[in-house]
């Protein structure tokens, strides 16, 4: 018996299979299924309001686009205007000078930028002051008398020392005078149209990320509190903080902590810089190459080019390869080297800058004690001057102003199309004055010359033509009407 499936014939299936086919359960289907929905979806229908508005912003839009368009935007004086009115080449004079202006106020306000761009920095000074005091300790309690039947020595009160870390911004007199005055080295009097703003000084944790106190005593005897650790918390970092729109903790000018202890004993402070952007210590080599220890990452990779330029180590072909000498293979083991990938090569060349380290011996024999010794740490400031740029540049009065001469601009442009249109009807009428008749005839066939071309007739004649070619007609027809009828009279 064969049992291999054979095509059937074409031909309407039984009327029997249908039948089973229509009561039959519909079987799973395997394997992925189709991307379409079963139930087709209608597109959701705009109600008439919609629609009707739909239709008045579009025509809204193209009113908006028709105005744009018909703008005037010419601002110079038509020409011959100057024979009309004499004053006219004064307003041409001051067209040049609004231009002039223009061009050194846009070329001013590049200049700002890229000194605000360029990120300045004013080295001041701050002062560091450390002092401890002692409570509690064995000879301040050593006059209070025990009671009588007491079987406990023990006084109940623990010895303990409090130690604070203070720093101030030292004032500097030509450097504050500068803050509020940038002209005060010109002698210039003070306007009075301008405020008085005074500066407002940084805090000591301004200027650090970190300040850690290392105590020197026996893990033994304290194992805990030996390091006491001050860490700057970023903006926004707190969910409270974040919640509140605050910017963070509030700057402070003294640090302070406070351990048992009633012997004296060294402490070591570390101060870690907080400076923006971050600068770093030059390895030897390119410290010797550069001239400098210290440096930020962009100030190190502009001080190579300004090196490569000095010494001509561009490739005269790809300008942005250098070929590199002696000292650069030293550094960077390549005989050349790509400019974008300096950034990149100089990251094994730095390192952080060290923490500032201060000894301080903290004395417990005695109720207060202060260092004899005065720290003084050089920080770096952003410049007062390139706050007022950045003022200036970002000033919303500049766009107001900026506004109103736009405005200005537009009526300008107004006027002068109304000028030109009044000087075309002067010019119109004063033509036809002088020759009136040859005035009429050129006008007309001015118009029907613009007719035909915009009837799509082609190139027409003009009056003159056309008369002329109308006389010649006539001439003809009389000619031939003469030769008809002599020859009838024959």
């Amino acid at each position: 018996m064969d049992h291999q499936m054979r095509p059937s014939p074409r031909g309407p299936p039984h009327p029997g299979y249908l039948q089973h086919a229509q009561h039959a359960p519909p079987q799973s289907r395997r394997g992925p299924g189709p991307m379409l929905a079963n139930a087709a979806q209608t597109p959701q229908q705009m109600s008439a309001a919609q629609i009707a508005a739909h239709n008045a912003a579009a025509h809204h839009e193209r009113e908006v686009a028709k105005r744009r368009a018909r703008k005037p935007t010419d601002k110079n004086i038509p020409d011959g205007v100057d024979a009309i009115v004499p004053l006219a080449g004064v307003y041409r004079e001051l067209r040049d000078m609004e231009r002039r202006y223009d061009a050194a106020i846009m070329r001013k306000r590049l200049d700002i930028q890229d000194a605000v761009n360029r990120n300045v920095k004013n080295e001041k000074t701050v002062r560091i002051f450390i002092s401890n005091t002692a409570k509690d300790q064995p000879w301040q309690i050593s006059d209070r008398p025990l009671e009588e039947n007491a079987f406990d020595f023990d006084t109940g009160q623990i010895p303990t020392f409090r130690v604070r870390i203070e720093g101030r911004l030292l004032d500097d007199p030509e450097t504050d005078a500068a803050e509020l005055d940038p002209d005060c080295d010109l002698g210039l009097p003070w306007k009075d149209n301008i405020p008085h703003i005074t500066p407002v000084k940084k805090k000591f944790s301004h200027f650090f990320k970190s300040i850690i106190v290392e105590l020197d005593r026996s893990k033994e005897l304290h194992p805990d509190g030996n390091t006491i650790e001050w860490r700057k918390q970023l903006p926004n970092t707190q969910p409270a903080t974040s919640a509140l729109g605050m910017q963070g903790p509030a700057e402070f000018d003294g640090f302070e902590f406070e351990r048992k202890g009633d012997e004296n004993l060294h402490c070591t402070i570390k101060l870690v810089r907080d400076e923006a952007p971050d600068r770093f210590r030059l390895s030897p080599q390119l410290a010797d190459l550069l001239d400098t220890d210290v440096d930020t990452r962009a100030g190190i990779v502009m001080k190579i080019w300004e090196y490569v330029r000095a010494n001509g180590l561009q490739d005269p072909n790809e300008r942005r390869t250098i070929n590199c000498n002696a000292p650069l293979r030293a550094i960077f083991g390549q005989e050349r080297l790509y400019f974008p990938q300096i950034p990149e090569l100089t990251l094994s060349q730095i390192l952080s800058l060290e923490p500032i380290v201060i000894p301080y011996t903290i004395r417990t024999d005695v109720v207060a004690h202060a260092s004899p010794v005065v720290f003084d740490v050089k920080v770096l400031i952003d410049d007062p001057i390139r706050q007022k740029m950045s003022a200036i540049v970002n000033s919303p009065a500049y766009n107001n102003t900026l506004r109103e001469v736009l405005d200005l601009d537009d009526q300008l442009a107004v006027l002068m199309t109304a000028i030109a249109h009044s000087k075309a009807k002067r010019d119109f009428w004063n033509a036809m004055a002088e020759d009136p008749a040859g005035f009429i005839n050129r006008w007309v066939s001015s118009q029907k010359r613009d007719l035909d071309t915009l009837m799509g007739e082609g190139a027409s004649r003009t009056v003159e033509e056309a008369d002329a070619g109308r006389a010649m007609f006539r001439e003809k027809v009389q000619e031939s009407v003469y030769m008809l009828l002599a020859k009838q009279g024959r």
